[in-house]
């Protein structure tokens, strides 16, 4: 059960990831430290933002797809919600479906279809779901109705309202509040039995099934690095689907200054990645050079998270072209989905993977610093 239970979640976040492009396509794209979209505000279509701290407060026609530290959605959305973050509240309405992976979720509002979230503390209040909830994470509260099915694997469970539909539950803990009402059947697999408090109900059949504590546990542990795993995967492919299609040309360039000598940029990106942060230490031990030292971390931090970001888009490039015979420094959404793609592989990969990533991300850099040496001649 928790397989199953774990792939309908995980694959309901990987479908994100797999509508991210489509969306950048016909969608309204916004990014920054604190993208938002101002309550006055209506998208006639998709909206695609993702940044720090990401805010949508106006009204969005179709589907929205938000990823950053933070994601606050309080206004309406007509059909999909697709929300990545660390911290996520929903208080607006979603029209149908909501796919959600983050460290904290709370839904605070009507969804009309039905909920996918994976989450180490997740709250779902508000109106209700008018589809199934599938969950994997932490801990669980349920305190809105549901038309649908629960599938739930994970920790701590606590049903606290009326669930039209069957439960299945793998974890720790579950616990029905007073204010539970079950209609269908209660199946669980778990450590100890389930509480019920006075007033719960189970109308259909209770099937209860004991599990070794531990179990439960590295389910959880498992689900989690997962969990971490498509988070950083898709905070990647955000930025990365932002900068490579709004800043084209500029990503290009870069695919074509590895292409053309990939010798010269991997030793400029390996000289700057060594020389930059050890020369502003060295500047900040002294009194006049301090400013200039903390100048230079500064920029070797920007570097580093620029350069996480345009490795993928560089790899995607340079794979699909050798591939599919296409141009290489042709920067599409196919090439940059493909990129991120490989590019979370090879993190999987001991020593070899760590390996190619590295060679990757320091050809990106070196390129990058050649292109910026262009850029101030020019000014000259």
């Amino acid at each position: 059960m928790t397989r199953m239970i774990g792939g309908k979640v995980a694959g309901g976040v990987v479908m994100v990831a797999l509508m991210l492009p489509l969306a950048a396509l016909a969608a309204e794209l916004r990014a920054g430290e604190q993208p938002s979209l101002a309550a006055n505000e209506r998208i006639d279509g998709n909206l695609y933002i993702a940044g720090g701290s990401v805010s949508s407060a106006g009204t969005v026609s179709d589907d929205l797809i938000a990823a950053g530290g933070s994601v606050l959605v309080s206004g309406p959305v007509g059909k999909d919600a697709h929300v990545a973050g660390g911290n996520i509240l929903i208080l607006g309405t979603i029209g149908e479906d909501l796919r959600a992976a983050g460290g904290n979720i709370v839904v605070n509002a009507g969804v009309k279809g039905e909920v996918a979230a994976v989450g180490g503390q997740t709250t779902v209040m508000g109106s209700g779901i008018g589809g199934d909830l599938m969950w994997a994470g932490g801990t669980l509260r349920v305190d809105a109705p549901v038309a649908g099915n629960l599938r739930l694997a994970g920790g701590q469970v606590m049903i606290d309202s009326a669930i039209h539909g069957s439960v299945e539950f793998k974890g720790e803990k579950l616990t029905l509040g007073k204010s539970a009402v079950i209609d269908g059947a209660l199946t669980y697999e778990s450590p100890k039995e389930a509480t019920l408090e006075d007033g719960a109900i189970v109308k259909g059949k209770t099937t209860y099934t004991p599990a070794p504590a531990r179990s439960g546990g590295k389910a959880l542990f498992a689900g989690v690095v997962t969990i971490a795993i498509l988070i950083k995967m898709l905070a990647i492919l955000a930025c990365a689907l932002v900068i490579g299609l709004i800043f084209k040309r500029y990503s290009s360039t870069i695919v074509e200054e590895v292409m053309a000598e990939p010798w010269t940029q991997l030793g400029r990106g390996t000289i700057l990645i060594i020389v930059l942060p050890v020369a502003s230490i060295v500047l900040l031990a002294t009194i006049f050079g301090a400013p200039l030292g903390l100048l230079g971390l500064i920029a070797f931090a920007a570097v580093v998270v620029l350069g996480s970001i345009m490795a993928p888009i560089v790899l995607g490039s340079i794979v699909s072209a050798w591939i599919f015979k296409t141009e290489a420094s042709s920067v599409t959404w196919k090439s940059i989905l493909f990129g991120v793609l490989l590019y979370t592989v090879l993190s999987l990969l001991p020593f070899i993977g760590w390996l190619a990533k590295a060679v990757i991300f320091l050809l990106t850099i070196g390129a990058m610093l050649k292109i910026k040496r262009m850029i101030v001649q020019e000014w000259r």
